[in-house]
């Protein structure tokens, strides 16, 4: 199984404007363009999701359905309490991740399925190192980041493979 875990792009600051809560900070404009840069790039790179999964913040609403709009036109990405902030449940995660539903008919020369997990720091970096089994790295997802990690069969701790993890000055 490939998992793409992915970071919310740039974010509203609260108080800003209208936003009073952290739940509903929306992108910025900088933010919605580096996530069409980051679904521009997964696309000509030949990366094919079977499913997208994001927490229920705005901020990262906003980046999957960004990514989806390129990479699945017409097709929504699935909520998944398991991403949101302050939640940190790796088992639960892996479970939901493995039993996604394909947006579509998957290819039939694709064996492994891939999906997209659009969530937040710290969560992320926690949820990465535990499928490398390691205690605790300095690894890191920027903001509109991205990392690619192969997993041998369901996703467990340790049994994933980091292949690559990306900032958006990559993108483009």
């Amino acid at each position: 199984m490939w998992i793409y875990l992915i970071r919310h792009a740039e974010a509203e600051a609260l108080g800003s404007g209208t936003v009073q809560r952290d739940f509903d900070r929306p992108l910025t404009a900088q933010g919605q363009e580096q996530a069409r840069a980051l679904a521009r790039t997964l696309h000509k790179r030949g990366i094919v999701l079977d499913a997208v999964a994001s927490s229920p913040l705005v901020r990262a609403h906003q980046t999957a359905v960004a990514l989806l709009e390129v990479l699945a036109p017409g097709l929504r990405p699935v909520t998944c309490d398991e991403l949101a902030i302050d939640v940190w449940k790796p088992g639960k995660l892996s479970d939901f991740l493995a039993n996604l539903p394909p947006l579509g008919p998957r290819l039939p020369e694709r064996r492994e399925k891939a999906v997209a997990a659009v969530g937040h720091m710290p969560q992320l970096a926690h949820y990465l190192d535990w499928l490398l089994g390691i205690d605790k790295s300095n690894l890191t997802l920027e903001k509109a980041g991205a990392a690619c990690i192969r997993c041998d069969g369901e996703p467990r701790r340790g049994n994933g493979q980091l292949l690559w993890l990306v900032t958006p000055l990559w993108y483009d």
